[in-house]
């Protein structure tokens, strides 16, 4: 069991420290463009051990507060099936907001349009699309 569990920190070390990333490998590699952000995971696309989702969103989209283009999506019935969500799965377009902080994601429930969480970000970090 001791074996097991110092094997298991040490592959967490590993992924936390970044070896085994897709990040650079030698100098020459470094001076290339750096990887995009993206992904995020939070309660709004979790689902509780319970299975119980009520109240949690159905459909979310997260914007790039910087240049107000839509980065990720998540449909819940999409993903129940098995099934990845594209943006372009996604009908809502979302309004950029001058309240919203630069050099952030934010997450918008699709059936409201309010943001229901906010993702600060390192400036000049670029995100995916």
């Amino acid at each position: 069991m001791k074996k097991m569990a110092v094997a298991g920190l040490l592959v967490l070390g590993a992924v936390l420290s970044g070896c085994g990333s897709n990040g650079p490998s030698s100098a020459e590699d470094a001076n290339e463009e750096p990887a995009c952000v993206g992904g995020f995971e939070g309660w709004w696309n979790s689902t509780p051990v319970s299975g119980n989702t009520t109240d949690l969103p159905e459909e979310t989209v997260t914007v790039d507060t910087n240049t107000g283009k839509t980065i990720d999506a998540f449909n819940r019935s999409r993903n129940d099936a098995g099934k990845p969500t594209a943006v372009s799965d996604v009908g809502y377009q979302p309004v950029p907001d001058e309240t919203w902080p630069k050099d952030s994601a934010v997450v918008i429930d699709t059936s409201t349009g309010k943001v229901i969480e906010t993702i600060p970000v390192d400036p000049g970090t670029q995100l995916c699309q």
